[in-house]
């Protein structure tokens, strides 16, 4: 591919996402959504496929309900934390039973092209996602090697 056409990611790009992730294997997404009274962004049922292309394949052994922060993905992490505790802020007592027999996560994914980037979550922002019951998962995603670019 000539260089005037080729095109590529700058070398500093980086992207962040935000994820509320509650996994259970006892209580259902659908009864899950009832009991925070939020719509999530996607969820699944204990026992559906893993795959919609293979409905015969592996079945998931959890329900999973996932609420993702709404924030565009060059966002701070920061800003996604926010947001998410702005959107069950409100649910706490319904976090707090449901902690009984579920996973909570707050997951946060962070990526760039050159492998660099990093933020600093403050500690009031922490204590705000402790309160909810909310583990805290980090995913970092390395650079692409040259040759997948």
């Amino acid at each position: 591919m000539s260089e005037d056409v080729q095109t590529e990611w700058p070398e500093d790009r980086k992207w962040t996402a935000g994820t509320i992730l509650v996994k259970s294997r006892t209580v259902s997404a659908s009864e899950i959504s009832a009991r925070l009274g939020i719509t999530p962004d996607r969820q699944f049922e204990r026992g559906s496929p893993v795959s919609r292309h293979n409905p015969t394949g592996a079945r998931r052994k959890n329900s999973v309900w996932a609420l993702k922060s709404g924030l565009a993905n060059d966002s701070d992490l920061t800003d996604h934390v926010r947001a998410l505790i702005g959107l069950v802020g409100g649910c706490r007592d319904e976090l707090a039973q449901l902690a009984t027999d579920c996973e909570l996560t707050l997951s946060l994914g962070f990526g760039s092209e050159n492998g660099q980037g990093g933020c600093v979550l403050p500690a009031d922002l922490l204590a705000d996602v402790a309160g909810l019951g909310l583990d805290l998962l980090l995913d970092l995603y390395p650079p692409r090697a040259p040759e997948f670019r």
